[in-house]
């Protein structure tokens, strides 16, 4: 384990497709109860969130091969990744999280921060050395 205390599979897994504390938790809601297919609107009420914000993580983690749909309406989906990698690393994450919350939703604040910072300063202007300016 390194950064945060976190496996390297875990890390890898957060870093490529969770970018925010809610869409973990749709998507360890929907592993935990794989038996079933969600609606947004269920999604919503079991995790206190908006249905609008329900149906944008579904769809992200649907395009990222994490859960498939039914294709009915209203939509429907289950945990269903296609990769076994996937299969994997969300039952490591999702051990690791019940055991090391705080490390796992630090990790995920952290990690975006970096890009951004590293993006934005590419954009800083320097002084040239006599003090005039570019």
């Amino acid at each position: 384990m390194s950064d945060a205390g976190l496996p390297p599979r875990v890390q890898r897994f957060i870093t490529t497709h969770i970018d925010s504390l809610e869409k973990l938790e749709v998507l360890l809601l929907l592993r935990a109860r794989a038996d079933r297919e969600w609606t947004a609107s269920e999604v919503s009420l079991e995790l206190r969130i908006t249905e609008s914000s329900a149906t944008a993580r579904l769809v992200d983690l649907a395009a990222r091969g994490l859960l498939v749909g039914n294709g009915a309406n209203p939509p429907a989906w289950r945990f269903s990744p296609t990769d076994s990698e996937d299969v994997q690393a969300v039952t490591e994450l999702a051990a690791v999280y019940g055991a090391k919350r705080v490390s796992v939703i630090t990790f995920i604040f952290t990690r975006p921060l970096d890009k951004v910072r590293g993006f934005a300063e590419a954009f800083v202007l320097k002084k040239d050395k006599d003090g005039g300016h570019g």
